[in-house]
C-alpha cells in the first residue's frame, strides 16, 4: 500500500525533533527496556525520509519530464 507524505523540509524536521524526544524519554525510563521500540523508532525516521525523497524525485520527474 502507498501512502502520500505531504510534509515539508520544516515538518520533517519536527517530526524527527518528536522522535528523538520520545527516543530520550524511553532511555531514562526506569520502567522497562525499550531498545527495540527506540530502534523501531529510527527505522521509522528513515523510512518517512526515505518516502519523502521519492515522492520529491517523482514530483520534479512528473513536472520536467523525463529527460532522454
Amino acid at each position: 500500500m502507498r501512502y502520500i507524505l505531504d510534509v515539508s523540509g520544516h515538518d520533517l524536521k519536527l517530526i524527527r525533533a518528536s522522535i528523538v524526544n520520545f527516543q530520550r524519554t524511553l532511555e531514562l525510563s526506569d520502567q522497562a527496556e525499550f531498545d527495540n521500540i527506540i530502534d523501531d523508532l529510527d527505522d521509522v525516521f528513515f523510512k518517512i525520509s526515505r518516502m519523502k525523497k521519492e515522492q520529491l524525485k517523482n514530483k520534479v520527474m512528473s513536472k520536467w519530464g523525463k529527460k532522454k
